[in-house]
């Protein structure tokens, strides 16, 4: 992987911060976050938007933003709540839907921005977390394409599109609740924030079963509340997340302006 991300650079930029890029690279695991930074920054040095000396800075920096990642969890929760809660009681409209596609694409980004500190500690385990919920994604957005198109009529053979939205949602939801359990073992942001997001996903996923009538642990009648609440939980987790994220980052702000006067 470090050989390939080193090789995205030109073979001038290589020539002369070659080895001591490939010395920063191979001083840290990587995470997405990473990647996609070293992989932006080989890209501005082919375009030397900023010159050859700052390409050299960017990869040196490795810009972590927990600015990005804290606003795509916040409004990534509050959109995945509205977006899957509406979906789940309409069975299915465009608006809410479309929510729910735009909250994984922002929770997407939000482990991706996040995904600096945990990956220090848990690189396998956060990669797992992204790899996850991106597979999830694309799964989400056939289906989503399948119940635009033919509704509730047979999408992929006989499978409903239903299914498959449901399916790449679950995944996400999975993928989720590794990420948080990573955050609290790691301690890199609110532990609070991350318990509420574990324990709503597991609850998330314990009641999929019942709900699709496979098991019956839980009356008919408080499963939608237990989904509510479950869902509510899930959204407020992420945005918990986003709002420590901001917070770490407002404050290393105002160190750097008291450091600078």
């Amino acid at each position: 992987m470090r050989a390939l991300l080193l090789r995205c650079y030109p073979a001038r930029w290589r020539a002369r911060y070659g080895d001591e890029f490939a010395e920063i690279l191979a001083e840290r695991p990587l995470g997405p976050f990473d990647v996609a930074d070293v992989v932006l920054g080989a890209l501005d040095a082919h375009l030397h938007l900023r010159g050859l000396g700052a390409a050299s800075e960017h990869g040196r920096g490795f810009a972590m933003s927990l600015r990005i990642g804290g606003i795509a969890a916040l409004f990534g929760g509050v959109l995945w709540f509205i977006g899957i809660a509406g979906s789940s009681a309409t069975e299915f409209d465009g608006l809410f839907a479309s929510l729910a596609l735009i909250a994984t694409a922002s929770l997407l980004v939000a482990m991706i921005g996040l995904s600096a500190f945990q990956a220090r500690a848990y690189p396998r385990l956060i990669w797992l977390a992204f790899g996850i919920p991106a597979l999830g994604a694309v799964i989400s957005l056939v289906g989503y394409y399948g119940m635009a198109t033919v509704g509730d009529g047979p999408f992929l053979g006989d499978v409903s599109p239903w299914y498959v939205w449901m399916i790449g949602t679950l995944l996400m939801i999975m993928g989720s609740g590794l990420f948080a359990f990573a955050t609290w073992r790691a301690s890199s942001l609110s532990r609070g924030a991350a318990a509420v997001l574990v324990a709503a996903a597991v609850g998330v996923l314990i009641l999929v079963p019942n709900l699709m009538g496979v098991v019956s642990f839980i009356p008919e009648a408080l499963g939608p509340l237990a989904s509510i609440v479950a869902l509510g939980a899930f959204g407020a987790g992420w945005s918990g997340l986003g709002l420590s994220a901001l917070r770490m980052d407002r404050a290393a702000l105002a160190a750097i302006g008291g450091a600078s006067s």
